[in-house]
């Protein structure tokens, strides 16, 4: 499992241009912890597609993204908390 950081810190903001910039487009999967809903997945060629998700989710939900070319190594995988 890939280590969770907060999606505003330095760290995940740089993973996240970076995954966009080297290998889009991008597989996006959004939890809802302590929630009995499945999650959501979103598809997108560009880092400002996924910025207007992130500003419309509340605090608390869990984001994984990954290349969609690069789907069995997770190690690229990207986890963020809002």
């Amino acid at each position: 499992m890939s280590k969770i950081t907060l999606a505003q810190s330095s760290e995940a903001k740089s993973a996240i241009s970076n995954l966009f910039n080297t290998s889009p487009p991008v597989l996006v999967e959004v939890r809802f912890p302590d929630s009995a809903t499945s999650p959501d997945w979103y598809l997108f060629e560009e880092e400002d597609e996924f910025e207007q998700l992130l500003d419309r989710l509340a605090h608390g939900v869990e984001l994984r993204l990954s290349s969609v070319w690069d789907l069995k190594n997770v190690k690229s995988e990207v986890c963020v908390r809002k």
